[in-house]
């Protein structure tokens, strides 16, 4: 998958309490096991609040930075968890039972990315085709992983402070956080947060083994606001059919 494609993590994430773009000064070693403890606590509270979530929507905007070279993107997204599958209000014919994503890139070209918790399909418009793998193999991925409430961040990755390297405009009202894999990863070498008060992530950065950089920032998020109760609404919300004539590959 091209990296201007790239699922945001945001799957999904935790804490560190900084304002502005700057790193805090060294503190004590006995002050270090408390702003650890903090770090731990905040990542919980964080990952505990999309782990909650019936529903996230929002607009992105994605820029990709390669050997000098720079690539923009942007769309909107939106992810669905069934919290009860036995809920009367949601059942019926059309019920959905598994968590779904689905990206829609709008530029550069026209891209739906979508996971119904079975399969990922990949439509390109400009190429007429859709590509469908299994969609285990989004377990790798930080973005899924995250949004979709998924995996434990504390389990697979270490959580620092900012890198004052990457700066981002709105930072003064946003906190900052840092994770590096605690083993090593074929995509991410790491990724950087800025979130709000109410652990909203409003920004982030991945970094791969390779050198790429890739930066997603998320506005109009809004959270728990899908129809729910009408099921034939939520999945004109939810799922894509190819136009006639689109070529079908399975891998």
């Amino acid at each position: 998958m091209d990296k201007i494609k790239r699922l945001p993590v945001f799957s999904l994430v935790v804490l560190f309490l900084a304002t502005g773009m700057t790193l805090l000064p060294l503190l004590p070693q006995n002050n270090a096991a408390a702003r650890e403890s903090s770090l731990v606590r905040q990542a919980t509270s964080l990952q505990n609040l999309y782990r909650g979530l019936v529903s996230l929507s929002f607009d992105f905007s994605q820029v990709t930075r390669t050997g000098g070279r720079e690539r923009q993107g942007r769309g909107n997204a939106v992810f669905f968890r069934p919290q009860n599958l036995h809920d009367k209000t949601t059942g019926g014919p059309q019920a959905i039972t598994h968590s779904v994503m689905r990206w829609n890139y709008t530029a550069p070209d026209r891209q739906v990315i979508m996971s119904d918790g079975k399969t990922l399909s990949i439509y390109t418009a400009k190429d007429r085709q859709m590509i469908k793998v299994p969609a285990d193999k989004m377990d790798s991925d930080i973005t899924y992983t995250f949004f979709a409430g998924t995996g434990n961040l504390l389990d697979n990755f270490e959580v620092l402070p900012p890198d004052p390297r990457f700066v981002y405009g709105a930072a003064n009202k946003l906190q900052a956080i840092r994770l590096v894999p605690k083993r090593p990863h074929n995509q991410i070498k790491a990724v950087q947060l800025w979130f709000d008060q109410k652990n909203i992530i409003h920004h982030l950065v991945i970094e791969d083994p390779f050198g790429s950089v890739t930066e997603l920032t998320f506005t109009n998020i809004r959270l728990n606001s899908l129809p729910t109760k009408d099921q034939a609404k939520l999945h004109d919300i939810l799922f894509f059919t190819p136009p006639p004539g689109t070529e079908m590959i399975s891998r």
